[in-house]
């Protein structure tokens, strides 16, 4: 009898931690990307009016895979459709939207920009929304690494 109680509490441990979590770790963390896909890819649509439609979402790919879970970082993969252009005037574009984005509290959090570079005619443009104190100890990470 004292084993099946046992079990039994092991078993009812288990259902309570699961809800716990799921509750308070998973609901909150898919809530989180959920806003932050919403917010980033309204950029990303507003960077491509800014560019007269020139740019393709090839990929996004969710940072916090690699830097740890509740990081809310992605890094966009853009295709240019015209076969020329210039890099300093999409830095400009980009910086500047990402000041109207910020200015215009439309959104409850800034958005930042961690990484850029073009590779093999792609460009890469890794952006944080700095919905949480994880992701912006990991912007200021990145900011140490840049120096």
């Amino acid at each position: 009898m004292l084993i099946f109680e046992m079990i039994v509490g092991f078993i009812t441990a288990i259902i309570i931690y699961n809800v716990i979590h799921h509750f308070f770790i998973t609901r909150p963390i898919d809530i989180g990307n959920k806003e932050t896909i919403n917010v980033l890819d309204d950029f990303i649509y507003h960077l491509n009016d800014n560019l007269d439609n020139t740019l393709n979402i090839v990929e996004r790919n969710n940072n916090s895979v690699v830097w740890g879970r509740n990081i809310y970082d992605y890094e966009y993969i853009l295709k240019y459709t015209h076969n020329h252009f210039n890099e300093d005037h999409l830095r400009i574009n980009i910086n500047s939207l990402i000041k109207t984005f910020n200015n215009s509290k439309k959104f409850n959090h800034d958005v930042i920009v961690t990484d850029f570079f073009i590779r093999d005619g792609l460009i890469h443009i890794d952006l944080a929304y700095l919905l949480n104190s994880a992701t912006y100890e990991y912007v200021l990470d990145m900011k140490k690494l840049d120096k």
